[in-house]
């Protein structure tokens, strides 16, 4: 367990170190197609995200699910960002979130996932940072392809 969580904040503490024109460059979404149908994919990814998000060893929890979206956030240690360029921006407890999206295409279906770090969850503008560039990025694929 100890591992898991020191790899967690690892990689977000790779996430952050990041150069800030790299973050603002609109990385591409991870996105799968299915064969099935809406209804399918849906309770099917359903299920699959929320057992992988959700196991102990990851933390996330549910804080959003509709027909077409899910959220699963995760609030990290205060002090995740004290060493890198972050370090200002963050205030509180940072929260990481994934989100799945899922679209309707010619009788498939359309999962595009997402996932950022709230800087400072306790105000409007939450400064959102995104991290599909980072190492959590490639991880969110890996896991797309698992559901289909």
């Amino acid at each position: 367990m100890k591992k898991t969580v020191l790899a967690l904040c690892a990689a977000a503490l790779l996430a952050v170190c990041l150069p800030a024109s790299h973050a603002l460059a609109g990385p591409k979404k991870p996105t799968i197609v299915t064969s099935k149908s809406m209804a399918q994919a849906k309770t099917k990814a359903k299920t699959k995200a929320k057992a992988m998000f959700t196991q102990r060893t990851v933390a996330f929890r549910m804080t959003e699910n509709t027909k077409t979206r899910m959220l699963m956030s995760k609030t990290l240690p205060a002090n995740i960002n004290d060493n890198n360029v972050l370090k200002n921006r963050t205030k509180g407890k940072p929260v990481m979130q994934v989100e799945l999206v899922f679209a309707s295409e010619n009788g498939k279906t359309r999962i595009t996932g997402d996932t950022w770090m709230l800087l400072d969850p306790k105000v409007k503008n939450k400064d959102k940072f995104n991290l599909l560039q980072t190492p959590d990025g490639k991880r969110l694929k890996k896991l797309l392809n698992q559901i289909r």
